[in-house]
């Protein structure tokens, strides 16, 4: 069903650390829109530790407004825009975790930026519709930015150039956690659970902004290696990115993929895969999904281990519920593959029950193909 593109070139187009879906922006306020403004000075690095800044909000469409930080009180600010896919999925996963923590005295409040209409009232007019089109969907505090100054104050100081994203404020004002919505079940958690280690969230925070700089320059480096079609000077390329971010999940997959592509490393290429499925916390459903569909599916691969694409499969299987038209796709090819056709079958009419309109055809196609070679 998927057709992923490579895992260098997923990375160098998001640099998204948490490998989960970001929307970055065509909007010339955007501090990496080429015709965004230069800066007038440089802006003061905002970062976990530090004092939140101010709440300065245009307008708020659902929710009691917010003007500062209560103390002894715990806030997800979460930034989005109604153009966004991936924000827009995230609004179930928002108001569950409002009414799951509502009563321990976290509140959500999601502000809509970098949105593309004109004027602000444009703006405004464009955030509101989308917001009533939701009804009670949204259960948590809603508003839009005031001519960009949230955006200009709490995302472009962070260094976040990508949506969703959010901040995590403590009951003392200050942030302690910045990243993707996604990944705040386990942040809250350990938070408000008291378990919460702050110099370690700020660690790792400022090595995924070194890698989104010092990682972009030597991820360029490689792709023109890849490109030029030289697998020498690829492995060189991939080898100092690979000793700069030795933990990083990203530059493990690419190792993972590029090694996959000769029978002499493929052997290595899998276990670093393996102690990626067993170790790394970080790895995704579609990490794994994507492991698994490159191994059965991916021309350049040297050596195929259906066994080891079973295992990320079902892996990634059992983190979705059963729920994911695409992973599913991915466990009946890998039956298929390996001769037991009937159970292919049978899965992929599990992925037909559950996969979105759009995406049914190429599944039904499958299936059917599946049905005459069965």
């Amino acid at each position: 069903m998927r057709r992923f593109i490579t895992t260098a070139t997923a990375v160098a187009c998001t640099l998204t650390f948490s490998a989960l879906a970001q929307d970055h922006p065509d909007h010339p306020d955007h501090p990496e829109h080429p015709a965004a403004a230069p800066e007038a000075e440089e802006v003061k690095l905002l970062s976990i530790g530090d004092k939140a800044p101010e709440i300065k909000i245009a307008k708020f469409f659902r929710g009691t407004p917010a003007t500062e930080f209560e103390s002894g009180k715990t806030y997800i600010m979460e930034f989005w825009a109604t153009w966004c896919g991936p924000c827009v999925a995230q609004i179930p996963h928002l108001a569950k975790l409002q009414k799951e923590y509502e009563n321990k005295g976290v509140r959500v409040i999601s502000t809509a930026v970098w949105q593309r209409e004109a004027t602000q009232a444009d703006r405004e007019k464009a955030v509101g519709d989308f917001v009533a089109s939701k009804g009670d969907a949204m259960a948590y505090t809603v508003a839009i930015d005031n001519d960009g100054w949230m955006a200009d104050n709490w995302m472009k100081p962070a260094k976040q150039s990508g949506i969703p994203a959010a901040f995590l404020v403590g009951k003392t004002g200050e942030i302690e956690w910045i990243g993707h919505p996604g990944s705040l079940d386990t942040v809250l958690a350990s938070y408000l659970g008291g378990t919460w280690d702050r110099a370690k969230a700020k660690a790792d925070f400022d090595e995924e902004l070194r890698f989104a700089t010092k990682g972009r320059e030597l991820m360029m480096k490689y792709m023109m290696a890849q490109r030029s079609g030289n697998r020498a000077d690829s492995k060189v390329a991939l080898d100092e990115l690979a000793k700069e971010f030795p933990t990083n999940t990203n530059v493990l997959m690419m190792r993972f993929e590029f090694l996959l592509g000769d029978p002499t490393t493929a052997g290595e290429g899998y276990a670093i895969a393996k102690k990626l499925i067993k170790n790394d916390p970080d790895l995704t459903p579609g990490m794994l999904n994507y492991m698994a569909w490159h191994v059965v599916d991916d021309t350049t691969v040297a050596r195929r281990d259906l066994d080891f694409a079973l295992e990320a499969a079902k892996k990634a299987d059992a983190m979705t519920d059963h729920k994911d038209a695409s992973i599913i796709d991915t466990l009946a090819r890998i039956y298929w593959e390996k001769g037991d056709k009937g159970k292919a079958v049978s899965l992929q009419k599990d992925a037909i029950a559950v996969a979105d309109d759009h995406n049914k055809s190429e599944l039904e196609a499958t299936l059917a193909s599946y049905q005459l070679n069965e």
